[in-house]
């Protein structure tokens, strides 16, 4: 996951430094606000759902389609509150937002495989145990 973090914080920074350029601070803030949502989307999931699977590996994956469902929920609900008439719309950049946080998404989803794919953990039990 450190990977995926320092990843995220690079592409993160470049889409501040570009945006300031271009859209002044309404794109730095975008930048930022965006690349926050998406690390705090992401990095929570193994943080959250590993003491989970630890506990029950039956209710892995009813907890991890719980945990997607409610942090979709947040998501919009972040959305809502960032967008909305009155709110940081007029302070933050859509499209800065928008762009940073396809890119960190990206990164921080390439970072994951790679480190998965060296990790050699088994992902199912052959059942030959001693």
């Amino acid at each position: 996951m450190r990977i995926a973090l320092l990843g995220a914080a690079a592409v993160t920074a470049v889409g501040a430094v570009l945006g300031a350029l271009l859209e002044g601070r309404d794109g730095l803030l975008g930048a930022l606000v965006g690349g926050v949502v998406v690390v705090a989307f992401l990095g929570s999931t193994p943080l959250l759902l590993t003491p989970a699977v630890e506990a029950s590996t039956m209710l892995s994956p009813a907890s991890a389609l719980g945990f997607f469902f409610l942090k979709a929920v947040a998501v919009v609900g972040l959305l809502v509150v960032l967008f909305d008439v009155g709110g940081a719309a007029g302070q933050v950049d859509r499209r800065t937002l928008g762009l940073t946080a396809i890119a960190v998404s990206l990164v921080w989803t390439a970072a994951q495989v790679v480190a998965f794919r060296k990790d050699r953990t088994p992902i199912y039990d052959l059942g030959n145990k001693p």
